[in-house]
């Protein structure tokens, strides 16, 4: 397949300016205010063409149609229906939804909102500076000791009042996602320019400080077994009040009080924490001035977690490992610590109560006595086989690793695969509830990340065929997203599979070049909604075609990206790039894609 060639394309870089702020141009608060004259006008408008109260011409037959919903940009020069209409919204583009007067500026526009002013700027990017202005924002804003989640901000779209402190309960998932990108950069780039180059050092020095951020979340708790945290605080940050929390206190840890350690009935236990943190990965906190004592760390890990912190250490092996022994044998370590905690416990993530996780069985006992834990098993049955060829072929052991994952293929693990859908059904029909209601969508992303790694680990032939089968059994789901990461970690386990790069395309180039999380106006004129899942006893709305990422809500690999998201979110907070910077570099290291110039 020949990568697609990625253009430079327009972007957009917006500004919010008090009323009287001197760069504004004086013209634009006598400019004329009428309604345009879109009786003729061929294309499906966002909004309603009454609701349309002034106009601005710009460049090259631009037109500015500014209304009581938003702005809508029309270029009749462009070459797809997204460049030729571009809608502009509250509270990501605009302060508010109605506009009273605009001024065009060449390529750019400036919008009168109430008492304040937008100023859009249309910029060419390619998709390579993209990633590195979204790499940027999120090193300087978003990441904590290593770790990359999201940040909140005290004021509005204000990254200066971010909070010095983040909560996430996936911290190690989403870290691994981020880590996972910069070692897709650094190889990539590696290749092209050199061990030696600047852009190749900071790569590596990024991927590395995010691989350690990782592999301390399954040292950072002190315990003898092979556990993992979701993610630590240290003393001076609030605890969240959703989820169990241990803090360390010499040789022993004891749960603090939360809602759920309270309803649990675990507020107060103690478990041991007397196994020591590898000296480097400590360093993260350590340098920082704080102490093993200052750490509170969540427990309750789920399989999410556990799936993305192997493939990380798989990459992370592969790329990083050679100039790196000392890191390679943490992986190795780790890697065993974890898999042999797994197998112990029968097959389950357990804490040190011998009780397992919530969300983290890979078990027969599960499988067959748990009415979830059967519509689990398909995915959870896989990832267990993907842990065991990870171990494998991360330490070159077979032994113990081998035995397992022999006994388990005995006991029909690999043939759950492909019962996903079937069981995904009649776990629906059971709660008695359309199949789309039950739909958790950052399934999606483990799915892709353990099939990925068994199709690509797996050399017998007939194992392959089944977990390609297996994997095949989640495209619908996943291939109708038309999401990169997606779409090329399929492709990478599935060869034969079909995927639209130029769809692919169009979400690089059409993604905002920052991950501030405003809002978007959902009431639509050219898209129809109807109604999706049931979520959280919320109904929540879909809308009938998907959007392009800058113009639907911002979100993270576990969102379903036709929800039509209804909130009045300023901007109050900023979520990481990984979901652009891992598929854009997996993409450019395995040529599904290319830069206009290098190809």
């Amino acid at each position: 397949m020949a990568p697609y060639i990625l253009k430079k394309h327009l972007a957009r870089k917006i500004t919010f300016l008090d009323k009287n702020d001197p760069k504004i141009p004086a013209a634009l608060f006598s400019a004329v205010s009428e309604a345009p004259d879109l009786s003729g006008f061929s294309y499906p408008l966002p909004s309603a063409k009454n609701e349309y109260t002034c106009s601005a011409k710009g460049d090259n037959s631009v037109m500015w149609y500014g209304g009581k919903t938003g702005i809508t940009r029309y270029d009749p020069n462009g070459e797809s229906i997204e460049d030729k209409i571009m809608y502009f919204s509250a509270h990501r583009h605009l302060p508010h939804h109605a506009v009273d007067a605009m001024l065009a500026d060449g390529m750019n526009l400036w919008a009168l909102c109430r008492d304040k002013v937008a100023h859009i700027e249309m910029i060419m990017l390619t998709a390579e500076e993209k990633a590195e202005i979204l790499l940027d924002e999120t090193n300087n804003y978003v990441m904590r000791r290593g770790m990359v989640s999201q940040r909140d901000l005290k004021e509005f779209r204000d990254y200066e009042s971010r909070y010095p402190y983040a909560a996430c309960d996936n911290d190690g998932l989403f870290t691994s996602g981020y880590a996972i990108g910069e070692m897709y950069r650094y190889a990539t780039l590696k290749e092209k320019l050199g061990k030696n180059h600047p852009r190749v050092r900071d790569a590596r020095k990024n991927a590395t400080k995010a691989c350690e951020a990782c592999l301390l979340l399954m040292y950072v708790h002190g315990r003898p077994e092979g556990f993992i945290a979701r993610s630590y605080h240290v003393t001076g940050e609030p605890i969240p009040d959703d989820g169990i929390f241990y803090k360390r206190d010499g040789k022993t840890a004891h749960c603090v009080f939360t809602n759920d350690a309270k309803n649990s009935g675990r507020l107060g236990e103690e478990v041991p924490c007397d196994y020591p943190v590898p000296e480097r990965l400590a360093a993260l906190y350590r340098d920082l001035g704080y102490t093993d004592d200052d750490i509170y760390y969540k427990a309750d890990t789920s399989s999410d977690e556990v799936t993305g912190h192997f493939l990380q250490m798989k990459i992370a092996h592969d790329f990083l490992a050679e100039d790196d022994p000392e890191l390679d044998e943490l992986i190795k370590d780790a890697c065993k610590r974890t898999t042999k905690h797994i197998i112990d416990h029968g097959f389950e993530f357990c804490e040190s109560s011998g009780k397992p996780t919530t969300w983290a069985k890979w078990s027969k006992r599960y499988f067959d006595n748990d009415p979830i834990g059967y519509v689990d098993a398909p995915l959870n049955s896989s990832e267990m086989l993907v842990y065991l060829k990870i171990t494998m072929y991360i330490t070159g052991e077979k032994g113990i690793w081998q035995e397992t994952y022999d006994k388990l293929i005995s006991e029909g693990y690999a043939d759950l695969g492909a019962k996903h859908y079937d069981r995904f059904y009649q776990g629906a029909m059971r709660e008695k509830v359309n199949p789309e209601e039950d739909l958790m969508y950052g399934d999606n992303m483990l799915a892709l990340m353990t099939y990925w790694m068994l199709c690509t680990l797996e050399t017998d032939e007939e194992l392959l065929a089944k977990y390609r089968a297996a994997f095949k059994s989640w495209s619908g789901l996943i291939l109708r997203e038309h999401t990169p990461g997606y779409d090329f970690m399929y492709k990478l386990g599935v060869p034969d599979a079909e995927i639209d790069l130029e769809k692919d395309a169009k979400w690089f180039t059409h993604f905002e070049p920052t991950r501030l999380t405003s809002s978007i106006n959902t009431g639509r004129h050219d898209v129809a909604a109807k109604l999706g899942r049931n979520y959280d006893e919320k109904r929540e709305v879909e809308i009938s075609a998907l959007l392009m990422p800058n113009e639907r809500f911002i979100s993270k690999y576990d969102r379903n990206p036709y929800y039509l998201s209804e909130n009045n979110n300023k901007g109050t907070a900023i979520e990481s790039c990984y979901i652009y910077t891992y598929a854009y570099w997996i993409g450019r290291y395995y040529g599904f894609i290319d830069e206009e110039g290098q190809a």
